[in-house]
């Protein structure tokens, strides 16, 4: 359905069970993997998944997002991991994204898109707006050479700090 026809009443509430009203519309064939998200990630609140352009670039391209630049650690890592394809609304797909979400925040998720979550709606969009970001800047960089890459061990110095970044204690 088209964003600007969308109204509330469209939206398909599908329970952590998988269940839902059957007498109204389908839920997203993304479903599974929103679902599996909120069970194995308690502490998220909220999922942005986009098929941003930079994004889908790189997971067409099947390509992670190294430490080419500090900012990749917002997403919890060292870099962001790029999903294992699987068909789109399938059980595989929300395996291959769970895992790929193993201590992070945000994936790409291979010929498809990225997801990012965090504990609000307003964060995980952020969140999901800084991964295309990153992508754009990462494609770049690729169009011009091989980046430099940041070491592990200066990756573990930002990721200390990354956790207050947006708390003005960096």
């Amino acid at each position: 359905m088209k964003y600007n026809q969308l109204r509330i009443s469209d939206i398909v509430f599908v329970s952590l069970k998988g269940n839902y009203n059957k007498k109204k519309k389908k839920p997203s064939s993304e479903w599974h993997f929103h679902k599996d998200i909120y069970l194995k990630k308690k502490y998220m609140n909220a999922i942005v998944h986009t098929h941003s352009k930079s994004a889908v670039t790189l997971a067409c391209m099947r390509k992670k997002i190294p430490s080419f630049h500090y900012m990749v650690a917002v997403a919890g890592g060292i870099d962001i991991k790029c999903a294992k394809y699987a068909t789109f609304g399938s059980i595989k797909l929300s395996t291959n994204i769970i895992k790929a979400l193993k201590d992070r925040k945000a994936c790409l998720i291979e010929n498809h898109g990225q997801v990012a979550i965090d504990n609000s709606i307003d964060s995980a969009f952020e969140l999901a707006q800084e991964v295309e970001y990153l992508s754009s800047q990462y494609i770049n960089c690729l169009r011009t050479g091989n980046p430099k890459i940041l070491s592990k061990s200066l990756m573990s110095k930002v990721l200390g700090k990354i956790k207050n970044y947006k708390k003005g204690e960096t």
